[in-house]
């Protein structure tokens, strides 16, 4: 009589198989063959429980993330607030093998596998973010949410340092020994959440310091520069453990710096921005890295300042931060037609619909045939949504004030005129796509 087989346990056996190999060699490494031998079964055994090796895969990936969190779990249970943090940034960094973000991204599948566990800690890291605000264990200015971004950059970029099969430890780039633990970057962050030393770097605000003599500069910080000076914007080594880390990632510090040089405290998206910066040049060298820097740099500030925007006015008013930009833009110029809206907006026709939507069914928005035109709809405020608007944006102009007042006044005038300088110039290029 033939011997039953476990189907669901053959695959995870198999899964098993691979996660190791993955571990050890990174997702190229899972083949077939490869699955097969470490398995010590027939060549083409797996095939008989997996479509093929990109199934294998993702399996692998998201059995090892739910292991993660059942370790997070048993570990944590009565645990909350900033010890609950504790435990899983520990399991996150004693993390064997190759960085998550590499494995998202040979494919689809594990890709859609981190995406859906990334948003899953999330909401399971803004609850311990709250209790710890609520126990008072988190005195850290910024917002929770981008608290939240901050550490899963951070472990991110944690994990960018461990080199496959190095049990989750990276290995100081700097002959020596210089360089801190990945762990102490995240031990500083943590630290900082409470308002803790200062070399364990303060979360979430960028208070000047000054970098005594003899300090090593980051090579290639996050502003785009090479490295071989001090510069007020990129983070370097002072010998905050956060900064530390920042220059193992980076694999090359530079000489002594001048006495008194002005920086800030580098977040944990900073912190991986140097990583990936370094990384990215050293292993497709020709890398226009300032350009890199720019797109890396906006992005996070936009993401930050709608983050802040949406979270801090505009939830608290009713509505989301698209929401108000369709409300204001028809503030500002009137009834328009949905398509014109929607080009104002800078928003897709299919999302001003579904806004417009909304925003009528709430009797903010008033939606009617176009003139000359029935197919076309036009939109307008209601009073009620001009009186709603208006008194929004006096919060929202508040917060954009409080947002300002992080640069000086020339700064903040020559930051504005590189901006719109940078739009202008963005508008003319007829290679760039634009939503229509």
């Amino acid at each position: 009589m033939p011997k039953r087989v476990d189907h669901e346990q053959r695959r995870g056996e198999i899964a098993d198989a691979a996660w190791r190999l993955i571990a050890e060699h990174g997702p190229d490494a899972v083949t077939l063959r490869d699955v097969s031998a470490a398995l010590g079964v027939a060549h083409g055994a797996p095939a008989h429980y997996f479509a093929g090796r990109a199934a294998i895969v993702e399996c692998a990936f998201r059995r090892a993330l739910d292991d993660l969190d059942a370790r997070v779990a048993r570990r944590a249970a009565g645990l909350s607030g900033v010890a609950a943090l504790h435990v899983f940034c520990e399991e996150v960094t004693a993390h064997t093998g190759t960085p998550f973000a590499r494995v998202a991204a040979s494919g689809p599948g594990p890709a859609a596998v981190l995406a859906g566990v990334t948003a899953r800690w999330r909401t399971r890291l803004a609850a311990r973010f709250d209790e710890g605000r609520r126990a008072g264990e988190v005195v850290a200015p910024a917002p929770d949410g981008v608290l939240v971004e901050q550490l899963l950059a951070l472990l991110h970029g944690v994990q960018a340092l461990a080199e496959p099969g190095s049990g989750g430890a990276a290995t100081s780039p700097v002959p020596g020994g210089a360089g801190a633990a990945p762990g102490e970057a995240v031990a500083a962050f943590l630290a900082g959440l409470g308002g803790g030393a200062a070399d364990a770097g303060v979360v979430g605000r960028t208070p000047p310091r000054t970098v005594g003599r003899g300090a090593g500069l980051v090579a290639g910080g996050a502003d785009g520069s090479a490295g071989d000076g001090p510069t007020e914007d990129g983070p370097t080594e002072d010998g905050s453990a956060a900064c530390r880390a920042v220059g193992a990632a980076s694999g090359r510090v530079t000489g002594a710096a001048a006495a008194g040089t002005p920086r800030g405290e580098a977040d944990g998206f900073l912190a991986f921005t140097d990583v990936a910066l370094a990384r990215t040049g050293e292993r497709l060298p020709g890398t226009d890295r300032a350009a890199m820097a720019l797109v890396l740099n906006l992005h996070r500030i936009a993401s930050s300042l709608v983050y802040d925007l949406e979270s801090t006015v505009h939830r608290p008013a009713g509505w989301s931060w698209s929401a108000f930009r369709l409300l204001f833009t028809l503030w500002v110029a009137g009834g328009q037609e949905a398509g014109r809206a929607a080009e104002l907006c800078g928003m897709s026709r299919a999302a001003v619909s579904s806004l417009a939507n909304t925003l009528a069914a709430g009797e903010l928005v008033r939606r009617t045939p176009a003139a000359g035109d029935r197919r076309t709809v036009h939109l307008s405020l209601t009073d009620a949504g001009t009186d709603r608007l208006v008194a929004a944006f006096g919060t929202h102009n508040r917060r954009e004030s409080e947002w300002a007042a992080l640069l000086g006044a020339d700064d903040l005038a020559a930051l504005n005129t590189l901006l719109v300088r940078l739009a202008r110039a963005a508008h003319r290029a007829d290679w760039i796509n634009r939503r229509t």
